[in-house]
Formats: C-alpha cells, sequence, structure tokens
C-alpha cells in the first residue's frame, strides 16, 4: 500500500466541497478499504463542525451588519430630533413678539397748466418694520407643545421604553386668557 500523507488529505477533504469521503478518494485513486476506513473516520464529524462554525460566523456577521445599520438610523432620528428641539427652543423665544409692517406710498403730481395734464408724478413708498411685545400667542404655544411632544414621543419610541430618562414636560392646560 502507497504511503499517503493523511494529515494532508484530511485537511484537503474538510477544507474542500466535497460530498463524501468515497468521492474525494476516488477522485485521488485511494483504494477505500478496513485500514484507510480507520484512518478517515472523523473526517465527516470535523467537516460538518467547520459547516456548524462557518454558518455561525455568516449569521454574526449579518447580526452585526443590521444592528449597525439600526443603530445608525437611531442616531439620524434623535440628531433630527435634537435640531427641532434646538428650533422650538427659538420659537420659544418669540411667542411674546409680533411684527408689523407699515407701508405708507405719498404721490407727488406737478400739473402743466397751460397744457391742462400732469407733467410729472413721483410715487415715494416708504415701509417701517417695528417689533413689539405682547401676550403670548396662544395657537403658536399650541403649536410647539404638540411638536414636543411629538418630539418626546419619537425619542421613548427610539429607546424602546416610555421610562427615558430625558423626558420632555407638556404644558396641556393653558392658562385662560383674561378680556
Amino acid at each position: 500500500m502507497a504511503k499517503y500523507n493523511w494529515q494532508e488529505l484530511e485537511k484537503e477533504f474538510v477544507l474542500g466541497n466535497y460530498k463524501s469521503i468515497n468521492d474525494f478518494l476516488k477522485e485521488r485513486n485511494i483504494p477505500y478499504g478496513s485500514s484507510v476506513r480507520k484512518k478517515t473516520k472523523d473526517w465527516k464529524v470535523k467537516k460538518s463542525k467547520k459547516e456548524a462554525r462557518k454558518s455561525e460566523k455568516v449569521i454574526e456577521k449579518v447580526i452585526e451588519k443590521e444592528s449597525t445599520k439600526e443603530a445608525n438610523e437611531i442616531l439620524k432620528t434623535k440628531d433630527t430630533a435634537e435640531k427641532l428641539l434646538k428650533k422650538i427652543n427659538e420659537s420659544i423665544e418669540e411667542l411674546d413678539r409680533y411684527v408689523a409692517k407699515t407701508t405708507t406710498k405719498t404721490k407727488t403730481v406737478k400739473y402743466d397748466y397751460k397744457a391742462l395734464k400732469p407733467k410729472e408724478e413721483v410715487t415715494v413708498e416708504q415701509k417701517v418694520i417695528n417689533e413689539y411685545k405682547a401676550i403670548i400667542d396662544r395657537f403658536g404655544l399650541k403649536q410647539l407643545a404638540a411638536a414636543l411632544k411629538d418630539i418626546n414621543d419619537v425619542l421613548n419610541n427610539e429607546n424602546g421604553n416610555n421610562d427615558s430618562k430625558r423626558k420632555v414636560t407638556i404644558i396641556n392646560d393653558l392658562p385662560k386668557r383674561r378680556s
């Protein structure tokens, strides 16, 4: 019987794409007998263990990629909520202010009495923009409260719970305006 490097053959079988030990041995022109059977008895077990480890690693990598993608989506949502919260804070500062625009047009006509018609027309337009402080805009306050509630819901849903350490306080009942 010819001498074979059984460790090298085992490695080749386990790492290769062979369906059976018989197919592998036939391809190598190695006769299958009792002495060969003894030397190859645990090759199938090793091959199946290798396939199982390979499957586990594939699953781990897929899970890692999916979790990274999901984490990035959550971070984007939170960043957007933070930006919106900054805009809402800016808007809160403007709730008691309003802007009044005044436009004044002055038309000057020079008349030609000899020709009995206007000789020259000049229109001057003057715009004045004033900012005033007044009582708080209730409608604007309600809109901001609704936006804050939405942000709170988004942040709590992304965390997977409703007991987030970072909650936004919502104003439900606004004081009645006195007339």
